[in-house]
């Protein structure tokens, strides 16, 4: 009795002592300083990535109303410790409401991320010992865990735009929609309020990166993504690598190009586990204008057992879901378990699902996913209702978004001195080939974005709690 009671004892003082040093970090843009320290809701300090470098595996950073993009303003937050940030405080930390005190991880035009160009929150562990991968990081640190809670990101303050004054049919930039299409990455284009000339700024560029990028990582971890908003993404909302378990859960998507959630396992061994439940994904656009190729809301990708629930999925430029990856290992591929239960399906252009086979793959509607071998599970997918959206979805962005054009005109001048002298030559003649879109990644207006929160009871992302 007395060595199982020095035992309990000897385990509470180890718990408590797991407890004593968790600690909480206190960041706001209005009040906080950098010098302060940080630890109390009356010395905050500035900047998130001030937080993330002094706190340590385990502890909570909450974060003030305000907008937030890396120290100094760089664009970018660098990120390899095991921590839990949480965002919606009002300025004293006395109440808690993320959309009412949102926290926001917006870029300006100054300020796009080119700092790192790997993302806007970077998730490296590379960086935990002097950039070399650590070894001795055999298991979870106690307490340990990645969150991210109630984050509103936007990059469309920073994306480059193709204005042209009085073009506006160059420009693909419809009546009624905030700002011209996206230039197509690294071109200089212009950003700002375009409804006021004085405020629009030249020579912006289009930054490459996803919001949350994942590096591979020496042991599995625990993440979580909720109450978040992804808006206006010029590359992947969540992208990279991950070993572990991943819950993505009650998060918007809106405005992303490439996919909204692209992420594979990189444990040889073991299948990582992702749980992608009520969130909201709308509006996702093609790699280039011309509408080739991507498009995707959600990506199935190998190393990853992936179970996706009580999801809205809609208006992608090719397909809500995507399962054409398949995992080279054979073995690793027959174990490998993907699901998608309850889910409403809007207005995807080519397919709610796409499948290798078929040439350019196989198109798949969600009321054939029953046929579908690859998804273990596949009860209740259906068709939203437009109903369910009306007066919450930007109708005029929408009905522009369904009316998509490209086109191409050629011209040739066989006359020209330069294709005169390839004739003579043997030489095939030279021509040029203009090349137009009605809109591509044209900026989703913020604040309507955010309405998507409890637009439909029961699917999607819910009004954050």
């Amino acid at each position: 009795m007395k060595k199982t009671s020095f035992l309990s004892l000897v385990a509470m003082i180890f718990a408590s002592t797991s407890i004593m040093a968790q600690t909480t970090w206190y960041v706001s843009a209005s009040t906080g300083g950098n010098k302060k320290a940080g630890t109390s809701a009356d010395l905050p300090l500035k900047n998130i990535q001030k937080a993330i470098d002094k706190a340590a595996d385990g502890d909570i950073i909450k974060v003030a109303e305000g907008n937030y993009f890396g120290t100094l303003d760089k664009g970018s937050i660098e990120l390899s410790k095991l921590v839990t940030i949480e965002g919606g405080y009002s300025s004293d930390f006395s109440t808690r409401d993320v959309l009412k005190h949102a926290t926001t991880i917006m870029p300006n035009a100054a300020s796009n991320g080119t700092a790192n160009g790997s993302g806007t929150i970077v998730v490296d562990y590379s960086k935990r010992n002097g950039y070399a991968m650590d070894k001795t990081i055999t298991r979870l640190p106690d307490n340990g865990k990645l969150v991210f809670d109630g984050l509103i990101f936007d990059r469309g303050n920073s994306i480059a735009y193709r204005y042209k004054k009085d073009n506006r049919e160059d420009a693909g930039w419809p009546e009624g929609i905030e700002t011209p299409m996206m230039q197509p990455i690294g071109t200089a284009g212009f950003n700002g309020n375009f409804s006021s000339e004085a405020t629009i700024e030249p020579d912006v560029f289009t930054n490459e990166s996803p919001i949350i990028s994942l590096s591979t990582t020496p042991v599995p971890y625990e993440l979580t993504i909720k109450n978040c908003a992804f808006i206006n993404c010029p590359n992947y909302a969540i992208r990279g690598l991950f070993a572990g378990k991943a819950t993505i859960s009650n998060n918007i998507f809106v405005n992303v190009r490439m996919a909204a959630v692209e992420v594979r396992g990189c444990d040889n061994k073991v299948n990582a586990e992702m749980y992608f439940n009520y969130n909201t994904v709308l509006f996702c656009w093609a790699r280039k204008k011309d509408l080739g190729d991507m498009g995707y809301g959600f990506r199935y990708m190998p190393g990853t057992n992936q179970y996706l629930e009580h999801n809205i999925i809609g208006c992608t430029t090719f397909a809500g879901l995507d399962r054409t990856h398949v995992d080279s290992d054979k073995t690793k591929e027959a174990k490998r378990v993907t699901t998608a239960n309850h889910n409403l399906f809007f207005l995807n252009k080519q397919a709610d699902l796409t499948l290798p086979g078929g040439g350019m793959f196989q198109r798949i509607w969600n009321k054939q996913f029953d046929d579908v071998d690859q998804l273990a599970e596949s009860d209740g997918n259906k068709d939203l209702d437009p109903k369910m959206l009306q007066g919450i979805i930007d109708e005029t962005y929408l009905n522009e978004f369904l009316h998509i054009s490209y086109t191409e005109t050629a011209s040739v001048d066989r006359n020209s001195a330069a294709n005169q002298f390839r004739s003579a030559m043997g030489m095939n003649i030279q021509g040029t080939i203009s090349s137009r879109v009605t809109m591509y990644a044209n900026r989703y207006n913020h604040d309507k974005a955010l309405k998507f929160f409890g637009a439909v009871k029961g699917y999607g992302a819910q009004m954050p709690k």
